[in-house]
Parts: C-alpha cells; sequence; structure tokens
C-alpha cells in the first residue's frame, strides 16, 4: 500500500479522535521530557568542534608550564575540580579602600557570600573571601579582586548576584564581572525576549488570522497547532541535548521558527481545505483535497527548510549546530502537526470552525485590550506598543479599504464573501496583469531595487555580542564600564602568545625582546606578563586587553598581532625554529570568524545544489528551478545588506530603536542563509505549485501565472505578515544579536512577499513564458513525484487575463 499526504490527511480526518489521543500522549511526554532533562541539555559547550590555533596556544602552555609547576600530568582528584574566575568590583561615594567604613563594609560582603551559599546547600565558592587579594585602581577610589567558582556549580551564581544587588545601595556599589555572571544575565534577557516575542507574535498572527479566515475558531487553530510543535520540539531538544552540545538560546530559536512556519503551514492547508469546501466537495473529500495539494506543498516546503538547515551542521561551530538542530526538529514537527493533527481537527469541527465569526470592532478591541493587560503586567516597552499599535493600524485600514471599496480591492483579509474563483478583479491581478504587459521594466526594478539593498553586504564586519552591546541597566554592563574606566580593561580576557621554539637560543630572545616591546607600544594591547622558560622550549605573552575584548577593535588588535607584530618581531628567525600561537578568548571569536568563511561556500553549494535538485524533482523543469534560485539569493542579499544597513551603520536605528552595533554576529548570514533560502521556498513552492496545477490544466502560461498569483495572493500576503510579525516580535526583545536576526528575517520575508512575488516572479514567468516549464530531454529519466498532487477539474474557457496582456502570444 502506498503512502501519500492525501491518504494521511483522509485517515486523520475519518479518525480524529485517535489522532487527537496520540498527540496528547505525546505532548504528555514532551512535558516529561523537558521537566527533567532540558536544563541539562542546554549547558553545552560554546565553539568550534575541531581544535583551532587559540586552543591549541592554550593547551601548550597548559601542558608545557604545568610540567614545571607541577600542575600538568595531575588528575582532577590532585588538582580538584575545575574552576572560574569571577571579578568583584567595590567602590563607595566619598569613602575609599582603607577607610574603616569601606573595610568594614567589604568584609561584611565576604560573609554574606559564604552565608549565602550555605544557605542554599550548593557550595558555589571556592575556599574562603578573606584569602582572595585585592588590587587599588590608581586613583585609590575602587576595590578590584576576584574570586574562583566551581564550573559544576556556575548556574548557582544568581546566589552570589543576589547578594552583590542587596550590598548596592546609595553609597557602597558591589559588581561581579566574569563568564557566568555575564552568561546569567544572557540567559535572563533571553527568557525575557522569548516571553516578547511569544506574545507580539501570537497576539499579531491571531489578528491576522482572524483577518484573513473572518472567524475566530480558524484564528485559533494554527496557533494551538504552532504551540503543540514548539512544545513537542523542545521536549524532542531535551533528549538530543544529551547527545550534543546545546545552549540556553535554542529554545528562542525553536519559539521564532515553531510560530512561523507552523502557524503558515496550518494556514495553507486550512485555507485550501475551506476553497474545497466552497467548490462543493464535502468535508471529507476537502480533506483529502487540501492535503494532497496544500499538503504535500507543505512536506515539500518543510524538507527543503530541513535540508537548507542541514548546512548550518556541516560547519565545525557548536553555536551553528546548536540552532541547526533547533531549526531542524522543530520545522520536522511542525509538517507533521500540518499534515495529521490539523486533519484530524477538521474532522471533529468541520465547517464549525468557521462558525464564531470575528468582526473588524471586535478583533480591534480584543487587540487593545490584550495589549493593554499585558503592558501592565508583562511591563512592555514603549517600542512594543507603538509596533503593535502600527500593526492593528495598518491592518485596519486595509480591511477598511477592502470594505468600502466592495471587495474590488482584494488583499484577502477579512470578509466571508465567497468570490467567483475564475474573477479576473482585485489588487494582485490587477498588478501582476500590469507587470505581464512591461515585464522587462518590472524586472530591471525589482532586481535594482535587490541589488541596491544588497550592496551594503560588502561593508559587513564580523564578529560576536561582547558585553558592551548589553543593556546599560545591567548590573553586568555597569560593572565591565566601571572595569574599563578604573582599570583600562573590561573583563579578565586576556590575549595569550605561545612561542615554541628553542627560547633560550640568542636569535629567537631577541625576538621575544622586539615582541615584548611591540606589545607594549600597541594601543590595543596592555604591557604583558612575560614567562621564558628554555628548559620545556616555551615563552608566553600574557596582554589585557581594554575595552571589551570582543570588540571590533579587540578582534582586529588579534588580527594585527598575528599578522603584523609577531612577524616584524620574528623577522629574520626561520620560520622553522619556532612556532608562535595566538589564545584566549578574543582569539577564540577570530578563529571562530575564519572557519566561518571558509565553509561559506560549502554551505552555499550544498543548500543551492540541494534547492536545486528538490525543485527539479518538485516541477521537472531546469527553467524554474535556476529562476527560483536566483530570486532567492535576490532577497535573501537584499536581506544582508539592510542589517548591515541599519544595526551597522546606524540608518534609522533611533526609529526602530534598536541597539547599533560595530559588528554582526559571525553566525548570523550563514544562518540567515539557511533558514531563508528554506522559508522563500515556502511561497515559491505554494505559489508555483498552483501555477503548474493551472498550467497544466490550460497550457496557457501568461493566465496560470495570474491564476496563481491570485489564488495564492490572500494566504501569500497572511502568511509573510504572520511571518514578520513572529520575527519583529523577536526584534524587540533586549538581545543585540535577536534584534538582528529578527529584523533581518522578517525584512527578508517582507521584500520576498512583495518585491519577489508582486515584481519579479510575474516578469519573469512572462518573459519565459511556455519555456518557464521546459525539461531537456536528457532529463526526462526524473521522476514525476507531482506536488500540485489532484485538484477537481473544472471547464476553462479563454480568460479575460489572456486579451488583457495585449494578444501577446503564448
Amino acid at each position: 500500500m502506498r503512502v501519500s499526504v492525501e491518504g494521511v490527511a483522509s485517515l486523520c480526518g475519518r479518525r480524529p479522535w485517535w489522532i487527537v489521543a496520540g498527540w496528547i500522549v505525546v505532548l504528555v511526554a514532551a512535558g516529561g521530557l523537558t521537566s527533567s532533562l532540558l536544563e541539562s541539555a542546554l549547558d553545552g559547550d560554546q565553539g568550534p568542534t575541531k581544535v583551532l590555533e587559540y586552543e591549541r596556544a592554550q593547551t601548550l602552555i597548559h601542558e608545557r608550564f604545568g610540567e614545571l609547576d607541577g600542575t600538568g600530568q595531575n588528575t582532577d582528584e590532585e588538582t580538584g575540580p575545575a574552576t572560574s574566575s569571577e571579578f568583584v568590583l567595590i567602590l563607595a561615594n566619598g569613602i575609599k579602600p582603607g577607610d574603616p567604613v569601606f573595610d568594614q563594609r567589604v568584609s561584611e560582603f565576604g560573609d554574606a557570600l559564604e552565608a549565602a551559599q550555605l544557605e542554599d546547600g550548593v557550595e558555589v565558592l571556592v575556599g574562603q573571601w578573606r584569602d582572595y587579594e585585592g588590587q587599588i585602581s590608581e586613583d585609590g577610589t575602587t576595590l578590584l579582586t576576584s574570586i574562583n567558582i566551581l564550573q559544576e556549580s556556575d548556574g548557582y551564581i544568581s546566589t552570589l548576584l543576589h547578594v552583590t544587588e542587596e550590598f548596592t545601595d546609595g553609597q557602597f556599589q558591589f559588581y561581579m564581572i566574569g563568564n557566568a555572571s555575564i552568561e546569567h544575565a544572557l540567559g535572563d534577557l533571553a527568557e525575557s525576549d522569548l516571553l516578547t516575542g511569544e506574545t507580539i507574535g501570537i497576539a499579531v498572527a491571531i489578528i491576522i488570522l482572524a483577518l484573513v479566515f473572518g472567524a475566530v475558531v480558524a484564528a485559533f487553530i494554527p496557533i494551538i497547532l504552532a504551540i503543540v510543535a514548539i512544545f513537542t520540539a523542545v521536549g524532542l531538544t531535551a533528549m538530543v541535548g544529551q547527545l550534543m552540545d546545546l545552549n540556553e538560546f535554542v529554545p528562542n530559536i525553536i519559539s521564532m521558527m515553531g510560530l512561523a512556519v507552523g502557524i503558515d503551514y496550518s494556514l495553507f492547508i486550512l485555507s485550501r481545505y475551506k476553497e474545497e469546501r466552497e467548490r462543493g466537495l464535502d468535508k471529507h473529500a476537502a480533506i483529502e483535497a487540501a492535503g494532497g495539494t496544500a499538503g504535500r506543498a507543505v512536506v515539500f516546503s518543510g524538507l527543503t527548510v530541513v535540508l537548507a538547515m542541514l548546512g548550518m551542521l556541516i560547519i565545525p561551530e557548536r553555536t551553528f549546530q546548536a540552532f541547526g538542530i533547533g531549526a531542524i526538529l522543530v520545522v520536522f514537527v511542525a509538517v507533521i502537526v500540518g499534515v495529521t493533527l490539523l486533519p484530524a481537527i477538521i474532522g471533529i469541527l468541520g465547517d464549525k470552525v468557521y462558525s464564531v465569526k470575528a468582526p473588524l470592532p471586535l478583533t480591534a478591541g480584543l487587540f487593545i485590550v490584550g495589549v493593554a493587560v499585558l503592558t501592565l503586567t508583562v511591563g512592555f516597552g514603549t517600542e512594543v506598543i507603538i509596533v503593535s499599535g502600527g500593526v492593528m493600524a495598518v491592518l485596519t485600514l486595509l480591511t477598511l479599504i477592502r470594505r468600502f471599496t466592495n471587495n474590488k480591492f482584494s488583499l484577502g483579509l477579512g470578509g466571508d464573501k465567497v468570490v467567483d474563483p475564475e474573477a479576473q478583479s482585485g489588487m494582485w491581478n490587477t498588478i501582476t496583469i500590469n507587470v505581464m504587459r512591461r515585464p522587462y521594466i518590472s524586472m530591471i526594478m525589482a532586481v535594482a531595487v535587490l541589488l541596491a539593498l544588497g550592496y551594503f553586504y560588502f561593508d559587513l564586519e564580523k564578529g560576536t555580542s561582547g558585553i558592551s552591546v548589553l543593556p546599560d541597566e545591567l548590573p553586568a554592563k555597569q560593572g565591565f564600564q566601571k572595569l574599563d574606566e578604573k582599570f583600562g580593561f573590561g573583563s579578565d580576557a586576556p590575549a595569550l602568545v605561545a612561542i615554541d621554539g628553542d627560547v633560550g637560543s640568542d636569535a629567537v630572545a631577541s625576538a621575544l625582546t622586539k615582541l615584548e616591546q611591540l606589545i607594549t607600544e600597541d594601543t590595543g594591547l596592555q604591557t604583558p606578563e612575560v614567562r621564558i622558560e628554555p628548559s620545556v622550549n616555551l615563552a608566553s605573552f600574557t596582554s589585557k586587553i581594554p575595552g571589551d575584548p570582543q570588540n571590533q577593535a579587540s578582534l582586529n588588535t588579534i588580527r594585527r598581532l598575528r599578522t603584523e607584530l609577531i612577524p616584524e618581531a620574528f623577522a629574520g628567525v626561520p620560520d622553522s625554529s619556532y612556532e608562535a600561537l595566538v589564545g584566549g578568548s578574543t582569539a577564540e571569536v577570530v578563529d571562530s570568524i575564519k572557519i566561518t568563511d571558509e565553509y561559506l561556500p560549502i554551505v552555499f553549494a550544498s543548500v543551492l545544489s540541494l534547492s536545486f535538485m528538490l525543485l527539479l524533482l518538485a516541477f521537472r523543469s531546469i527553467t524554474i528551478s535556476i529562476a527560483s534560485i536566483l530570486m532567492n539569493l535576490l532577497s535573501v542579499g537584499a536581506a544582508y545588506g539592510l542589517v548591515v544597513l541599519i544595526f551597522q551603520k546606524g540608518f534609522l536605528i533611533e526609529v526602530f530603536g534598536f541597539k547599533q552595533v560595530d559588528q554582526i554576529e559571525f553566525w548570523l548570514p550563514l544562518f540567515m542563509f539557511s533558514i531563508l533560502f528554506g522559508l522563500s521556498m515556502d511561497y515559491h513552492v505554494f505559489m508555483l505549485s498552483r501555477i503548474k496545477e493551472r498550467f497544466d490544466e490550460t497550457g496557457l502560461a501568461s493566465e496560470s501565472v495570474a491564476f496563481g498569483l491570485r489564488k495564492t495572493a490572500s494566504i501569500i500576503t497572511g502568511a509573510a505578515l504572520i511571518m514578520v510579525a513572529v520575527f519583529g516580535g523577536f526584534a524587540l526583545g533586549d538581545i543585540a544579536f535577536f534584534q538582528s536576526m529578527g529584523f533581518g528575517l522578517g525584512a527578508a520575508v517582507l521584500l520576498d512577499a512583495t518585491i519577489v512575488r508582486s515584481l519579479l516572479v510575474p516578469s519573469v514567468m512572462r518573459i519565459l513564458g511556455r519555456h518557464a516549464w521546459y525539461l531537456p530531454k536528457w532529463l526526462e529519466w526524473i521522476p514525476n513525484i507531482s506536488i500540485e498532487g489532484r485538484s477537481p477539474i473544472v471547464s476553462v474557457t479563454k480568460p479575460v487575463v489572456e486579451t488583457a496582456l495585449s494578444g501577446a502570444s503564448e
């Protein structure tokens, strides 16, 4: 027995309660996995999965100097558990270190730290407070010390941070700065951004869905299915995280992608069911027809997204792999939910999904009340309120225009009137006809706009978010600024240089002296601590980096150290007599950027090749496959340029309320490429499948384009607005890289659904004509998997649109 999407949909529609019961069991299992395993699943390491230069430098120093210090070969039982360091910065108004009041307060703070961990029953602090030495700033106003905490307990750093908050008052200021405290701050921000993104995305999605379907129940069904997909995917993540390294941002990725694709996939299938019912099919036949058409397109689109995201797993960097796994899991689950649970719900409710109408005044009123309640309870900022109001105003305006023009200006948003499927009216139909009348001009205009935006990509500076991009009100950010102001560096993240060779020889010794001088004179580095050990053939330089060790200036300092300072110092020394390695956290970022750039063409080639083959199988057209890929590349490139223009160059940054950065996350371009190339295929597949379906029925190329665009206009418009709302909701968070990611994804979807769909697709399809579906004879062996499925046959006469195109021949 052959398994097909329409067969699965039909079975689920006829046995709905069994399917619903099965999904309830899945959700219960996902909840158990989440509660028991998720926390441990998200505490994985970050950084590259292969040994890079920065790690080689640190390993070399540890092993060689460890031999001399008696720690290199010791086991964990001999040296104790792993620890990490946290700076503690203390200053007061009008009181300096050494003053009895100051010293007494510091002593009380130390006692409170030790007492706090005892109350929680978890050992966090290594040793006792009195054992740690302090350093006073040059102006004598600030005390700097450091504490060691157990890495296995750094998740309880909040215990110590609460003490610093309690001791910070109008006179004294206590700050804790280190990896554990910064990761704790980022974790809290991630949770907050997740709440903001989900709330905005779901609220706006409900409004759009209510206007698209004109019914309350139909509006909530895609939301419920998206939540099911997210919850299930999080449960799967809890299991996968036991086998590979994932981080605390994976749930954000799952939520963002789950809302976007989960709602869209349900929207595609539910709208097709409605269309088939309007064509006269009974409930079960309409469910099967929707599964065989929109359901197939959803399966194919989901497969395309998954294959595109597989490109991220190629890169030997844990951030890419973690984000890729999260996106793949939720897209996979969303497809399964769409083709099983949605037909089951339709099978239970039938046409009752459209029984509760959603008039515009009620929809707008509920939206305003919801925003007001959430603002008072969650504490949304002005940006969120303004954006929410703006979205509601635009949707209201579009709906009113549609109603006052008696549905002639059709956007597919709202209303219950069933329009003749062959009607040659509506905004998108008008745009399509006018574009196809002047295809070359339209194509040139669209390509020019996309290329102009994409031009800014060449000014891209890659890096990663450091402490400096955290919100100013966070204690970790304030402590970083005070530390940099008082001591000339912002964190305990020095640059390390390891010189492996005969460091006792005259030539190498002279080069080491020269290198020390060059490092001291360099404005991006402080005077280094130098250790030379001829007995183990190793010398090391440890130099603190002023400011944020992860900003672009610091990254350029590491590059300069590698490409200028070290070669200049060792000029004349044979390369075979030494090896210079640069390490440290800043070098780790530089190495991660380098390896990402190395794998960029591999990922691009893999994703493009897989997408080409899938499109070729789906539509049996080499022309459509190439054209679709080129159009997607244009929209992705334009999105890249917008991200650089807004976030890096600061264009209209105040209007959007974003945080300007001097660099874009090094993983973002590849991440956006993989996601956008998959998501943009959703629209192309959904739209092209309708065009191909019509072309197979009529053989009329231009009319098929107009028909396909007209029939998918309302759904793609709604789907695009939902994705923009979801991505835009995450862009309104406080974490800089989520802002740029959310904005970039939302901008790309908007470009793809407007410029690409309204100008580029119809103009290119008009120019290609019947050749759009060309398949060379030597490729006739390709199987015809036909994602268009089967749809009830309708009689077709010579359409009006053919004559509207000035009688142009096919």
